[in-house]
């Protein structure tokens, strides 16, 4: 059956989760947004990329496009709790207990300090990645666009990648939501998280 299915309350199945689910929470923060009434001191885009996994292009074009000064990017990582994945070269992350975060040479680490201060206050677990040359995700083509773009990466931990049966559980997405949410509010008029003034 080639459908969006709900196990056990608690986990959501389907094919082209990576990334259909960064999708549905970058549409969700959208939402609330605008729910809540929230007028925030800065323009955001909300945008969805194509052709990520050969190359990046979609938010290649999206960052010379919008020339942004910060882009927080989502998309999946590796739930490292399933048969046949390498902790030891993966990380230890396990689906269930909160949205990833990724140090690394793409990641703007004062904008990563905020969305981890903001989960840290919001009460929202957290698990920690680390990617030594790049990240192989959208925020590679962000964080070096334009003579460089503060980019964090937040990932929704999901079983069984790329194929037909990928899994999330509900509650890293609604933290993830949460998460991006929160940080965007918390974001003051004017800030770039440059390192040097």
């Amino acid at each position: 059956e080639d459908t969006f299915m709900v196990l056990n309350k608690d986990w959501y199945v389907a094919r082209a989760l990576d990334n259909r689910a960064g999708g549905f929470m970058i549409a969700e923060v959208a939402r609330l947004l605008h729910e809540e009434g929230t007028k925030l001191p800065f323009g955001l885009y909300i945008t969805n990329s194509v052709q990520e996994e050969i190359g990046l292009r979609g938010a290649q074009m999206i960052a010379e496009r919008i020339s942004p000064d910060v882009a927080i990017v989502t998309d999946v990582t590796h739930c490292t709790h399933t048969p046949m994945m390498n902790k030891i070269d993966n990380g230890d992350v396990a689906a269930g207990k909160g949205p990833g975060v990724t140090y690394g040479p793409a990641v703007q680490n004062n904008l990563l300090q905020r969305i981890i201060d903001t989960a840290d206050a919001e009460k929202i677990p957290l698990q920690r990645m680390a990617a030594s040359r790049f990240t192989g995700t959208d925020t590679d083509a962000f964080a070096y666009s334009n003579k460089g773009v503060a980019s964090a990466l937040i990932s929704l931990p999901l079983r069984y990648m790329h194929t037909t049966v990928e899994m999330v559980h509900r509650d890293d997405v609604e933290n993830c939501i949460k998460l991006i949410l929160a940080t965007l509010k918390n974001i003051q008029p004017g800030e770039d998280f440059k390192y040097i003034r």
